[in-house]
């Protein structure tokens, strides 16, 4: 069986979402008060280390006025 998580997969989203919060000027702290969310989540899925839900992800895309799929598009 064919692992599901992808751990170079997690990272690369998590340092998007690090890419977008910096590009948009806010702290941890602000993008998780945006999202109704815990800074230490923020860490957690900037760093890799959370494999975020679709819901999840679907908040953060909102948070930077993007749909999730502009979101997930990842440079190669």
């Amino acid at each position: 069986m064919q692992q599901v998580k992808d751990p170079t997969l997690i990272k690369r989203i998590g340092e998007r979402i690090r890419a977008l919060r910096k590009k948009h000027q806010l702290t941890q702290l602000e993008l998780a008060v945006k999202m109704d969310n815990h800074a230490e989540q923020i860490g957690r899925i900037e760093r890799g280390e959370l494999n975020v839900s679709i819901c999840t992800l679907h908040k953060i895309a909102q948070c930077f006025q993007l749909e999730i799929h502009e979101l997930l598009r990842l440079e190669d």
